[in-house]
């Protein structure tokens, strides 16, 4: 491939020659209307070179730069051509053209034109001038390959210096319990008043209103109240009436878009906390948002593995900490079984569920009055430890004849700590007979198993619905079901052979398949009770399953 070698460039003295060459070889021509008319030889075309080696639309933006300047009238000409190093420097920039071939070409129009009556040394300062601000050629710049994929930024930590920015007093929701801007936790077993606390709490921050005990008050927004267990015309918005709460100012999601924007799908913090965010800069002043049960909008995550769990509620954390809006989360408790756990071991799923939060709370049954509730402090990472409150379920009729409940706090804290009141409550009465972990799985099993055989892994996913069971533990590891399994005599059998195999659990004497499948009259209907040829039999009698032993069960 051959180049373009441009020519040195001219001279003034030749500049000048030039000029006067064209000049006398071609005399201005006059109109009927005694306008001068260009000359043929000023109505310019491009070089024929310049086609070949710059391409078709190179060559023609030279042709209309040097046409534009001729068809220009005498005293704006000047302007025109100004206009035209405007456009070539252009070129230059989108390598249409190199640079010394449009300083060439520059040249070459003001010669042609007796550089519109100025002298030639002005001319050329002006076209060194605009020739400096022509952008170097693009492709002196290495461009990286064109790929299909999107070009990904380096990867980079992103921090700040401490001394850069500016500190912040944290404020509180609830003082010393609901900080600003961050996650609680609220568990507690079901049944004893978790939802109606959320009520509660929202009417006061609907209203602005003061807290139990002498806790002080809160000023006014908007909430975000978000449950799935419970409906929204005859449940929550009952108890938002019988709580007090401006219920203009209660907003209850109901549901989130799909993704194409239609239809209707269970909003899911894994994907939708962006509607979260933009629902509440709609509303303009949110102070709180309520979760209830957090376990019900986790997007598909079970909420027992750590790092499932901890990306999920991440961008719910950052979400809250920016716009200034404290979360009230709902949750379970799990059976503390024999081993006595903690409080903090206690809430369902994950323990970065309680990691995540900065404070968390839960709902103990009083263990004297059944009708009593003791809210407790299991963990509060920003304020000092505060002391617990006592409430009660009152019923109310709110509407006229609409039936709901609302808490009543009593007017004096609560010294019992969260860890005492868990283990008074659920083993109240034990040495006297009273209900134990034990009890509860025998109790559980019996009625489970009471209809006949059942699948093991139904019988776990029943337990763990019921909170007697961990997420993450099958009955064997389960010391309370272990022992109820051998009280209650439960036999474990396996049925089938190969992937498909399973056990099944069922009661002593419980049958193995329904009684009289066949519908067949009793009298004639094949014997069950005399063994066969190779049935086993003990003390004269047959055996009718094998029990097998806990440590080589499958499950």
């Amino acid at each position: 491939m051959t180049f373009h070698q441009s020519r040195p460039p001219l001279t003034a003295i030749e500049l000048d020659r030039r000029a006067a060459v064209i000049s006398a070889a071609n005399p201005p021509q006059t109109g009927r209307k005694g306008e001068e008319k260009p000359s043929p030889v000023e109505t310019f075309s491009s070089e024929p070179s310049d086609e070949r080696q710059y391409g078709k639309m190179a060559a023609q933006v030279i042709r209309d730069a040097r046409r534009s300047v001729a068809l220009a009238p005498n005293d704006a000409r000047l302007a025109v051509f100004q206009q035209a190093v405007a456009t070539l420097a252009e070129a230059v920039a989108g390598q249409w053209l190199p640079k010394n071939v449009v300083v060439d070409r520059l040249r070459d129009i003001a010669a042609a034109h007796g550089f519109f009556g100025q002298e030639a040394s002005a001319i050329e300062a002006m076209i060194g001038d605009y020739c400096a601000k022509i952008p170097a050629p693009i492709s002196a710049v290495v461009l990286p390959p064109i790929s299909s994929q999107p070009v990904k930024s380096a990867r980079r930590l992103i921090s700040h210096r401490a001394s850069d920015l500016k500190p912040e007093r944290l404020v509180w929701v609830w003082p010393g319990r609901i900080p600003q801007g961050k996650l609680v936790l609220l568990g507690g077993p079901p049944g004893l008043g978790k939802s109606q606390l959320t009520a509660f709490i929202s009417a006061v921050v609907s209203n602005g209103g003061t807290w139990p005990c002498g806790e002080g008050s809160t000023l006014s927004g908007d909430v975000i109240f978000m449950s799935a267990e419970d409906g929204i015309r005859d449940t929550i918005v009952p108890r938002l009436m019988a709580a007090g709460a401006d219920t203009s100012r209660v907003h209850i999601v109901a549901a989130a878009t799909k993704p194409d924007g239609t239809g209707r799908k269970t909003f899911s913090l894994k994907t939708d906390v962006d509607l979260l965010e933009a629902k509440a800069k709609e509303i303009g002043c949110v102070r709180l948002i309520i979760v209830d049960p957090i376990s019900a909008y986790m997007g598909g995550v079970d909420g027992n593995g750590n790092v499932e769990t901890r990306e999920v509620l991440g961008p719910l954390a950052e979400m809250a900490d920016r716009l200034r809006i404290a979360v009230v989360a709902v949750t379970h408790l799990n059976k503390g079984g024999a081993g006595g756990q903690s409080a903090l071991n206690r809430f369902a799923g994950s323990i970065a569920f309680v990691a995540a939060a900065r404070a968390a709370f839960a709902v103990i049954e009083d263990s004297v009055d059944d009708g009593r509730r003791l809210l407790l402090q299991a963990k509060n990472n920003l304020g000092a430890k505060c002391d617990g409150l006592a409430f009660r379920l009152e019923q109310r009729m709110v509407d006229g004849d609409i039936l709901s409940s609302n808490v009543m706090f009593e007017s004096d804290h609560v010294s019992q700590s969260i860890d005492e009141a868990l283990m008074a409550s659920e083993g109240r009465g034990g040495a006297a007979g009273g209900q134990t972990s034990k009890d509860d799985a025998a109790e559980f099993l019996s009625e489970v198993l009471a209809q006949g055989p059942v699948d093991v892994l139904v019988v776990e996913s029943l337990a763990r619905a019921a909170t007697l069971l961990a997420n993450d533990k099958p009955l064997r590891q389960n010391k309370a079901f272990r022992d109820a399994r051998q009280n209650l005599g439960i036999i474990a059998r396996r049925e089938g052979f190969g992937p498909g195999a399973r056990y099944v659990l069922s009661l002593p004497g419980a049958p193995c398949a329904p009684e009289n499948t066949m519908c067949v009259p009793l009298g004639t209907r094949a014997h069950m009770s005399n063994p066969g040829a190779h049935d086993v039999t003990e003390g004269g009698r047959p055996i009718e399953t094998t029990t097998i032993n806990n440590a080589q069960e499958g499950r």
